[in-house]
């Protein structure tokens, strides 16, 4: 269960009114976490959350790898994001030790925004930070991970495009009888 005294020792919520405080307390989902337990995987429903102990792992999957993006530790917070864009989440947050989050609902977050005009600034500010953060991350040329060598009305070559981009699988496409497919 949580208590004031930890809402409020998370800079982002700590100017904020003591019964906002304790509302916040009463109301947010306390998650107690393994080490490899999600608090929320890519793509879930917008939230807000704050690391109260531990460490989370930030991880986003590229090409069917998964990457580690960053970590966020103790009084740190996240899903600005998916809050400011309303969206889901563009990567997902795994415990890297036995860790303790605080999840806020987005009605929760648009009430405390409400009351609070800091805290609805510092969790935009944050937001664009962190997008300018995807976009250079997304930015970075990807090699393909598979060459598929077929002819373009092969029925099992079509199977395997769509299979390939279904699971995000970055491929190139070659044509049996190009001069590319001859040096495979």
């Amino acid at each position: 269960m949580l208590t004031s005294d930890e809402v409020g020792a998370i800079p982002l919520f700590s100017g904020l009114p003591a019964a906002e405080l304790e509302r916040l307390a009463r109301t947010a989902a306390d998650l107690h976490l393994s080490p490899g337990e999600f608090a929320i995987h890519e793509g879930g429903e917008a939230a807000l959350f704050a690391v109260l102990a531990g460490k989370i792992e930030v991880l986003k999957t590229f090409d069917g790898i998964e990457r580690t993006l960053g970590w966020r530790l103790p009084g740190t917070i996240f899903g600005e994001v998916p809050i400011a864009l309303g969206s889901g989440f563009p990567g997902g947050y795994r415990a890297a030790e036995s860790s303790r989050v605080m999840r806020i609902e987005v009605q929760q977050y648009y009430s405390i925004a409400a009351v609070s005009k800091d805290v609805a600034q510092k969790v935009s500010a944050l937001a664009r930070e962190r997008m300018g953060g995807l976009q250079s991350v997304t930015a970075e040329p990807q090699r393909p991970r598979v060459t598929l060598v077929g002819h373009r009305w092969d029925t099992a070559c079509g199977e395997l495009r769509r299979f390939l981009a279904r699971n995000q699988i970055s491929f190139t496409w070659l044509l049996p009888d190009t001069s590319d497919a001859e040096a495979f």
